[in-house]
């Protein structure tokens, strides 16, 4: 028998959404409220009409309360992480979770911030787009934006035009334009 109910998660429910701190939890939290799942599972099978009803409403208060749990936690605990420190008290399983976003988030920070706020921000040359001369091969109705946002088109076939490499070499993939070389 599990020394678990629906008065204790209710209990744990309430302090994690009114504590900013995460409350401790024991180690078997997650596995009793499975159990509990499974208890009320099984009674759900076996009652009248009434009891199931009241049963299957346990059964979505309690997923309910079990998730909101778990994302309050994992909301405190981001807000710890993002201040640089790893937050408690956390179940095993949380803690290694935990380390591992505090990792990726000072990996982002690295990244990101901290060039940006050193004025180290490496500035990429400007791409230069290559237009391509197509010959059209099929009438295409509508108009397409190309890569460089401009709009192209309506296409009549037997029609040349000029398209940003990208938008040309679709064309010419899906069969609606063959490339014109120009010898200069």
């Amino acid at each position: 028998m599990i020394d678990f109910s629906l008065d204790k998660l209710v209990n744990v429910f309430r302090e994690e959404k009114t504590s900013k701190e995460l409350v401790e939890l024991s180690e078997e939290f997650y596995q009793d409220v499975a159990k509990y799942i499974s208890r009320l599972t099984f009674e759900l099978k076996r009652g009248d009409v009434v009891r199931r009803e009241l049963l299957q409403e346990e059964l979505r208060n309690v997923v309910y309360m079990v998730q909101e749990i778990h994302l309050a936690r994992v909301f405190k605990a981001l807000d710890k992480i993002a201040r640089g420190r790893l937050p408690s008290p956390v179940l095993e399983r949380e803690r290694y979770a935990f380390s591992e976003m505090r990792q990726i988030l000072e990996k982002l920070q690295a990244e990101i911030v901290y060039p940006a706020i050193t004025g180290k921000v490496a500035v990429a040359p400007p791409h230069e787009r290559t237009r391509i001369l197509l010959l059209m091969l099929a009438d295409i109705h509508e108009k397409i934006v190309g890569v460089d946002m401009r709009s192209y088109g309506p296409f009549s076939k037997g029609e040349v035009v000029t398209l940003p490499e990208p938008n040309a070499e679709a064309m010419i993939k899906h069969g609606v334009a063959r490339k014109i070389g120009v010898k200069v």
